[in-house]
């Protein structure tokens, strides 16, 4: 079963995929399951405490997720100026110079309308851990660039037992990947199965653990240029 959460977005989206490059960033078409679990984490140690965020660190990480877009998308190619660490040969010469600025491709999605995250995870059927994710997920204000926000407009009151067509799914999903529909695949990171909170902590030095996932949005490309791709929901 599932849960509804819908949100709306308030500004452009930008989320690179983990494989983009400093120098170009192609941008997934939605969070990333990586990405709201983060979110949620943060939420977590911002209003409670980071002792609640451990507590609740394998809730969140045994969330499945599937997401659902407006209509319409459109994708923005923009060339802008970043900072970027000088290479040490240039620090060696002059220490002052630690960042320099350089030019950088970036992409940022109009999303003109409500996206969808739904949520799934057999703890959920406790009470008690579904108010602890609706309250944390009511609190996040961005998924992905700091500053991408997002509002949380509403969430299901009652589970859903199967997912309309609107919603991505895995690759693994072979009756979804074929029913003939037109597909655009975007590969998404989540949480390993070996993910602990040490892991996943910025603040730690432990080695990150997560886990990459091809899922398939039902979308088509009906419009490109050097500038924008417009995309349509199939």
């Amino acid at each position: 079963m599932w849960w509804e959460f819908v949100y709306e977005p308030t500004t452009l989206f930008s989320l690179k995929a983990s494989e983009a490059t400093n120098a170009a960033g192609k941008a997934l078409l939605c969070p990333s399951p990586y990405a709201v679990k983060m979110a949620i984490l943060n939420a977590v140690c911002t209003y409670d405490s980071t002792e609640t965020a451990i507590q609740y660190f394998d809730l969140i990480k045994s969330l499945k997720m599937e997401f659902a877009l407006p209509e319409y998308i459109v994708v923005n190619n923009c060339f802008l100026r970043i900072m970027q660490e000088s290479r040490s040969e240039t620090r060696k010469e002059n220490p002052n110079i630690m960042f320099k600025s350089t030019v950088a491709f970036r992409e940022y999605l109009y999303l003109p309308g409500e996206m969808k995250i739904a949520i799934s995870s057999e703890a959920l059927m406790e009470q008690q851990n579904l108010d602890f994710i609706r309250k944390y997920l009511a609190k996040i204000n961005y998924f992905g660039k700091r500053g991408c926000f997002f509002q949380l407009k509403s969430f299901s009151d009652n589970p859903i037992d199967e997912l309309s067509k609107e919603y991505s799914r895995e690759i693994m999903d072979k009756n979804y990947f074929t029913d003939g529909r037109s597909k655009v695949l975007n590969k998404v990171d989540d949480f390993g199965a070996k993910a602990t909170f040490g892991k996943v902590n910025n603040f730690s030095n432990e080695k990150t653990e997560r886990i990459s996932k091809i899922i398939c949005l039902p979308f088509k490309v009906i419009k490109s240029n050097k500038n924008f791709t417009l995309l349509q929901r199939t």
